[in-house]
């Protein structure tokens, strides 16, 4: 059981941990054009925070016996959370500010992985599917 939840629960840490790492650095920069910059800083928000999700729910799927109602949104509430203690990460590295801005783009990246879960891996071949043992 422990080799099954390390197995499952390590991406997540992983996944987090990447984030935590990126958060401290002084200041990531996409683009010297400030809207180039602006739109790939915060899509890379969404895209973290709906991977986040996509984990968590998977990690809980396969070692929890939670419903499929309350798996997603322990999911959610997980992925929101973590996005909060990021923002307040930000706010002890030099140069960086926590935003509230942030934070709402990052339940919304959330909320993607929600739909994806729910939407779009039903689309995915099933070999795929199997390999990703949704």
């Amino acid at each position: 059981m422990i080799k099954k939840i390390i197995f499952y629960w390590l991406p997540v840490i992983l996944w987090m941990a990447l984030i935590y790492f990126l958060s401290s650095f002084h200041k990531l920069q996409a683009s010297s054009v400030g809207w180039q910059d602006f739109v790939v800083r915060k899509t890379a928000h969404f895209l973290e925070y709906a991977i986040l999700f996509v984990l968590n729910n998977h990690a809980l799927q396969r070692t929890t016996l939670l419903d499929n109602k309350k798996r997603l949104l322990l999911s959610f509430f997980l992925t929101v959370f973590y996005a909060l203690t990021d923002e307040f990460h930000q706010t002890k590295v030099s140069g960086r500010t926590g935003k509230p801005l942030d934070i709402g783009i990052d339940g919304l990246g959330a909320i993607g992985g929600l739909l994806f879960v729910l939407k779009f891996v039903r689309l995915l071949p099933e070999r795929i599917k199997r390999l990703l043992t949704f």
